[in-house]
């Protein structure tokens, strides 16, 4: 009979991984799941803007998706508020600041009870030391 011995660091790295599900700040090389919001120097000082797709839903299904706010500019930052333009669209985000080249988990949530056909909805982002938002599109298909 075999038996594979693992290192201790790579046992406690798969650990690492299989515990942090949740939502938190992670190094820029740690594997991502969902759309990736790019914030740059660029971004936070003159706004930016990025598209999230939920492709099609049936009417009344609540679709959740996690994105990755992900810091490239060279200080840090942190969601401070968020402003929908309907009551469809919600975010879960950490206060906590995000550091440069570090990226923070939020989940964003579109309910489609009530809507039909091509849905495309806007959701402000306030960022903290920004001079403008960072407007996310969220589009669906309703059917």
């Amino acid at each position: 009979m075999r038996t594979f011995r693992q290192p201790l660091g790579l046992c406690l790295a798969a650990g690492l991984c299989l515990c942090s599900a949740a939502c938190g700040n992670r190094p820029r090389d740690a594997v991502r799941k969902g759309p990736i919001i790019v914030l740059t120097d660029t971004t936070l000082t003159a706004g930016g803007s990025d598209t999230v797709r939920f492709g099609r839903l049936r009417s009344g299904e609540i679709a959740v998706q996690r994105i990755w706010i992900e810091n490239r500019a060279t200080r840090p930052t942190a969601v401070v508020s968020y402003e929908t333009s309907c009551g469809c669209t919600s975010l879960e985000f950490d206060t906590q600041p995000v550091v440069p080249g570090a990226a923070q988990c939020a989940t964003l949530t579109f309910d489609s009870r009530g809507e039909y056909g091509w849905q495309f909805k806007t959701l402000d982002i306030s960022l903290a030391g920004a001079s403008r938002p960072l407007r996310l599109f969220v589009e669906a298909e309703i059917e």
